[in-house]
């Protein structure tokens, strides 16, 4: 699809929505952490939330595969929750290079803390929107993923 530039309206595409959207929804998730004094952030909670769901640790090099963050983004992340107590590192037995994360007790304490505060949130996100309109929206988001990964291949 090719645009012609002097024609083209930037803000009937779906970029700028989408970037709006995603900075707006970070604010508010912010704001709700912030006014129920959580001093963590999404990114971090998006952490805690997966460690939480996982016992058995996962490896550091994974974490950033699954959060879709790179190795050093999630390290300083990482030694953010850390110092918080927040998660802990233990070397592999096997390789000694590879670093498992594991979720503390008082990570799991704050994550079930901020567990009803987040579901909360997604549902005032959500009202209004049904069901079918969800499906539509993951479809399109999926399919934008998907152009995006045949991109940078």
């Amino acid at each position: 699809m090719n645009f012609n530039d002097s024609e083209s309206d930037f803000n009937k595409t779906l970029a700028p929505w989408i970037g709006r959207t995603c900075k707006i929804m970070n604010m508010y998730i912010s704001d709700v952490f912030h006014k129920n004094n959580i001093q963590v952030t999404k990114e971090q909670w998006i952490v805690l939330k997966i460690l939480h769901e996982d016992n058995d640790g996962i490896i550091q090099n994974d974490l950033a595969f699954i959060t879709n963050r790179n190795k050093a983004s999630l390290a300083r992340l990482i030694n953010v929750l850390e110092k918080n107590n927040l998660v802990t590192r233990k070397p592999s037995k096997e390789d000694s290079r590879k670093n498992f994360i594991f979720i503390t007790k008082k990570g799991k304490q704050l994550f079930l803390k901020m567990k009803p505060l987040m579901l909360n949130s997604i549902e005032i996100l959500q009202e209004g929107v049904t069901e079918n309109e969800k499906k539509t929206f993951i479809k399109v988001m999926t399919k934008i993923q998907n152009n995006i990964q045949k991109q940078t291949k």
